[in-house]
Formats: C-alpha cells, sequence, structure tokens
C-alpha cells in the first residue's frame, strides 16, 4: 500500500515536473526570438552607419524594400511602457547591446534550469519504471 501511495507522489511530481518543463522551453523560445530581433536591431543600425544611400527596410516575413534614411543621427528607441526617446545610432546600440546581453543572461539562466528538470524528469522516470515494476500484478 506504501508504495501505491509513493508512486502516485511520484508521478503527480513528475506531471508537475513536465509542466514547469515545457513553460520554460515556451520561455526560452519567446526569449531566443527577442534575442535575434535585438541582434538584428543592431546589424540594421550598422547597415545604416555605413550606407551611402539607399539601404533594405524589413517590412515583415521575409519581405524588403529599399528606401533612404532621411536622418541618419537619430533614432527612436522604445525604453518600455510604450515610451520611446530619441537617441544617437552609437546610444541606441549601447542599449540594444545591454539588452541583448540581458537576454543571454537570461537565456542561459533559463536553460541551467532546463537542464535540472530534464535530470530530475529522468531520475524520477526510473524510480516510477521501478516502483511499476513491483507492484502486484506488474510484468
Amino acid at each position: 500500500m506504501a508504495d501505491k501511495k509513493e508512486l502516485q507522489e511520484k508521478i503527480l511530481t513528475y506531471r508537475i515536473l513536465e509542466s514547469k518543463l515545457d513553460s520554460l522551453l515556451k520561455q526560452r523560445d519567446m526569449m531566443t526570438s527577442r534575442f535575434l530581433e535585438v541582434q538584428n536591431a543592431i546589424q540594421s543600425i550598422d547597415e545604416i552607419e555605413k550606407s551611402k544611400n539607399e539601404i533594405l527596410f524589413p517590412i515583415g516575413s521575409g519581405v524588403y524594400t529599399v528606401g533612404k534614411v532621411a536622418e541618419k543621427d537619430k533614432l527612436i528607441v522604445e525604453i518600455g511602457a510604450n515610451v520611446a526617446i530619441e537617441k544617437n545610432p552609437g546610444e541606441g546600440k549601447q542599449m540594444l547591446t545591454k539588452r541583448k546581453s540581458d537576454i543571454e543572461n537570461g537565456l542561459n539562466s533559463i536553460q541551467m534550469g532546463i537542464a535540472e528538470i530534464s535530470s530530475s524528469l529522468e531520475q524520477l522516470g526510473q524510480e516510477i519504471q521501478e516502483l511499476s515494476e513491483k507492484m502486484p500484478g506488474a510484468g
């Protein structure tokens, strides 16, 4: 009887950990997407600074248009809560580089959590298997 209760507790813990893992994987995907977005913005600023006349502007879904930048020395940078401020390209890249670093730190933390939970799930899975095999009628 004690084995059955222990098995049920381990199964419940396993399901909770699976849910946490799923949540972390979704967070990682969102942060990876945000990281790539910031990285692309930094590259775009570099292109604007280097360009002589015309550059490609992304308009979405892999579609670009050629255009001219009216003012190469001004960027509008969102700083949060729908507030944006004017920055020069160097300041804009500096802010984006900080964001990129913050995202990398967050991704590293999430990755460590994923590894810990995955390890726990593997161990719990083995324990559940062993308990299941000991149960009357197993095998």
